[in-house]
């Protein structure tokens, strides 16, 4: 590389050569005694040499390490280094301790003609937490580098000052999507109800900035749980999985409702979404959920099924109760739901059913020829449990309504087809009486 060449690398790439460097004294390969409080005088020193910027912008990042507070006047002085690396590292080494001292000479960096020292300030005051940085960082939000915006909006999310609100939510349109999602995330720290309905409107955004505005929303809480509802209805796809993973988080028995109905979505995504907020609620939805089972959707049932066995525990003695409804159907995914939960409870309680069952199953052809009343629902939670093709053919065919429906929803379930039998070569109910 001829002379020139490295002149330009150095001069372009000096913060990632010195970067790199440094990782190098961190493995080892400086004095043993660097980064000790016994030291902080020879950084120092260090940090004031005349001849070597790489020594001061070491020194810099050293003492930052160290967070020792004899070290924040020095790296306050060093702000003003004819080098931008040192400058840069002094920065972020005074957020690494965090010293009050260092908050109006990091505010005036701000303006540093340099975009990563003017980040590297920003970030600082956003560790610092000093609510003096809150209108210098907010003047910082319309600076032309999308990377000191950035920054900026992390920084006044950190600090949490409701000052910052209004001129967050304009951010949200700033022609930056890194911005943007900053902004957002900032709200969501700060939770001023203010936010609900801007970050509301940019889940309807197609950029990165919907996941960020969903989660802002969900950390914001009650107040905006009418507009994720109304999301959750109106909104395409994507819109409706942030919706709902807001929803999850939030809490809100108000959401239990419309999450359900969003179990028969034909987005998969969403459905999922919604299981996973279901589940995040908790007890409040599980009679909602036991309802839902009776749903003639087969994805609201499916999906509520999952939605029941996850959220567990809370679930065991509704679902237990569910074993005895009128209804197949709830009967069938409450036993399902059951046996996915890892409790003894219902570990016993699918056992002993399904054992009944099995028993029911090997014997159904002498229970349809007796024909007592009340065995039906026991025959078909049977044919559910342990049914083939032979036995819904029987029940299709035996004479009683609520086999020969039972028989049908089997079929369809399972892509079968059953035919009529001539009389004589098939089950009769009663036949034995």
């Amino acid at each position: 590389m001829n002379p020139l060449n490295i002149h330009r690398f150095w001069q372009t790439r000096r913060p990632f050569a010195i970067g790199l460097l440094l990782c190098f004294c961190v493995l080892g390969f400086v004095p043993a005694g660097y980064g000790k409080a016994d030291n902080i005088d020879k950084l120092i020193k260090q940090l004031k040499d005349k001849h070597d910027s790489f020594v001061r912008a070491s020194a810099a990042k050293m003492l930052g390490e160290s967070k020792d507070p004899r070290a924040v006047e020095p790296l306050i002085n060093a702000l003003k280094d004819p080098k931008s690396d040192v400058r840069g590292y002094a920065a972020s080494a005074l957020g690494e301790i965090k010293d009050p001292r260092a908050v109006e000479p990091l505010i005036a960096v701000l303006k540093d003609p340099n975009s990563w020292i003017q980040e590297n300030a920003a970030k600082a005051l956003g560790e610092i937490k000093d609510p003096r940085a809150v209108e210098p960082l907010i003047a910082a939000l319309k600076d032309s580098k999308s990377v000191v915006r950035q920054q900026a909006a992390q920084a006044l999310g950190q600090i949490k000052d409701p000052r910052a609100v209004e001129p967050l939510i304009a951010v949200l349109k700033d022609p930056n999507s890194g911005a943007q999602e900053n902004a957002a995330k900032a709200l969501g720290e700060i939770k001023d109800p203010r936010a609900v309905e801007p970050l509301a409107a940019a889940l309807k955004e197609t950029t990165y900035i919907r996941e960020a505005a969903a989660e802002a929303l969900g950390n914001i809480g009650e107040p905006a749980v009418e507009p994720l509802i109304a999301a959750l209805k109106e909104g395409v796809g994507y819109v409706k999985v942030e919706a709902a993973r807001a929803l999850g988080e939030i809490k809100d028995p108000r959401s239990i409702g419309p999450l359900i109905v969003v179990l028969r979505d034909t987005n998969s995504w969403v459905r999922d979404s919604a299981v996973a907020a279901l589940t995040n609620i908790g007890t409040p939805a599980v009679k909602p959920l036991i309802a839902a089972l009776k749903d003639t959707d087969f994805y609201v049932q499916q999906y509520a099924t999952e939605a029941l066995w996850k959220i567990g525990i809370p679930a065991i003695e509704p679902l237990m109760a569910a074993l005895m409804d009128s209804n197949p159907t709830v009967r069938m995914k409450a036993t399902l739901a059951l046996s996915k939960i890892d409790d003894f409870r219902a570990a016993s309680t699918v056992q002993a059913t399904l054992s009944r069952l099995a028993g029911v199953a090997e014997t159904y052809s002498s229970i349809i020829k007796q024909g007592d009343p009340g065995q039906e629902d026991a025959l078909i939670d049977a044919l559910n449990q342990f049914g083939n093709k032979k036995m819904a053919e029987d029940y299709q065919n035996c004479g009683n309504p609520k086999l020969e429906e039972a028989a049908r929803a089997w079929v369809s379930r399972n892509g079968y087809e059953t035919m009529s039998m001539p009389s004589g070569r098939h089950l009769v109910w009663g036949s034995k009486q």
